[in-house]
């Protein structure tokens, strides 16, 4: 496991249409997440969520999904998220205002939130992410 640098344990969340990794404490190369995959949903009620949404794709605040990623959180000083989406579809913002509003006890530990193109990334970038994400948190 990499030294921390500066005090408390870090996590690194990366949302993306299917999944979310986990990363906690170790951002080192070759290190492996913890995968939270979304549950399967059929195409009758992905498209009646969609239109019940004007057309937003709002799955990543599914109750369910946040009864998994939640409680990963619980415990760590420094958080940083990272996915993409724009808007009312940006289901790493909708996550930080989700605990902002219902968890602020650990949405006060947020230290930073990166927009990026997750599902095009690899492990060994989205690390990379996560390193410079700390770097410019500890400046």
């Amino acid at each position: 496991m990499e030294n921390h640098e500066g005090p408390g344990r870090k996590i690194f969340v990366v949302l993306s249409r299917t999944h979310t990794k986990i990363w906690k404490d170790d951002f080192s190369p070759g290190s492996v997440p913890m995968t939270i995959s979304e549950d399967y949903v059929d195409k009758d009620y992905r498209k009646m969520m969609s239109q019940y949404f004007s057309g937003r794709n709002r799955s990543k605040l599914d109750p369910q999904f946040i009864a998994k990623v939640y409680p990963e959180l619980k415990g760590f000083d420094r958080i940083y998220l990272a996915g993409g989406g724009k808007g009312k579809a940006s289901a790493v913002h909708n996550l930080a205002t989700y605990l902002k509003e219902h968890h602020a006890n650990i949405a006060k530990n947020i230290r930073a939130i990166k927009e990026i193109d997750a599902s095009g990334m690899s492990d060994g970038e989205l690390l990379a992410t996560a390193r410079n994400m700390v770097i410019h948190d500890l400046e």
